[in-house]
């Protein structure tokens, strides 16, 4: 992340936290997608959010399961 702030991965807007809430109004069939849950994680974690407690988040924001979830990110080397 730059000084300036997170860029969009779509559009390359220069965002403010929380930041999936432009992908979400801009970029609504890139929101849906489960790459975004990778940086949602990173980030929640690196904020010092415990990991049960940022997938619990994740999972209410995208209205799915913690388990989806959690296998989604093991699956992709995330935890």
């Amino acid at each position: 992340m730059s000084k300036e702030g997170r860029k969009c991965p779509y559009c390359g807007k220069i965002l403010k936290h929380p930041y999936w809430v432009h992908i979400q109004e801009s970029h609504p069939l890139d929101y849906q997608k489960n790459e975004t849950w990778i940086q949602l994680f990173n980030d929640y974690t690196s904020m010092g959010m415990d990991h049960n407690m940022s997938i619990m988040v994740i999972a209410e924001l995208f209205n799915t399961s913690e388990k989806d979830i959690e296998e989604y990110l093991q699956k992709n080397n995330v935890i």
